[in-house]
């Protein structure tokens, strides 16, 4: 079984302070595809339209989807005989988790703007 735990790492770093640093929900969306797009594209020599493609929603049962960026071969091999998916999984459920906090941080943050009226 093949191993991108060095890829992990590698984009983790960037990836996490990008997670920090976004104060929209967008943004949050914008960091996932970027790490993803870093991940895939030392995979696969296709180029694909990373930000039509990958569809990120953290308030549904699935978090991510890949598209037809999931059924480029070299791609769907990696998710089925490495540790591609999981890492993929952990970077979601981190992002999932920041734009969770900013929606209900910005929900709070407009209920005491509301008050203060």
């Amino acid at each position: 079984m093949d191993s991108y735990v060095n890829l992990e790492k590698e984009v983790s770093k960037t990836y996490r302070a990008d997670l920090n640093m976004a104060k929209k929900p967008e943004e949050v969306r914008e960091a996932f595809v970027r790490a993803v797009e870093k991940i895939i594209s030392s995979i696969s020599d296709k180029i694909f339209d990373f930000e039509e493609e990958l569809k990120f929603s953290p308030e549904g049962d699935r978090i991510f989807s890949l598209g037809k960026i999931g059924s480029d071969p070299d791609v769907e091999n990696a998710l089925n005989n490495s540790d591609l998916r999981a890492i993929l999984e952990r970077f979601a459920e981190e992002a999932k988790n920041r734009y969770l906090h900013l929606i209900h941080d910005n929900d709070r943050t407009s209920m005491f703007k509301k008050h203060l009226v």
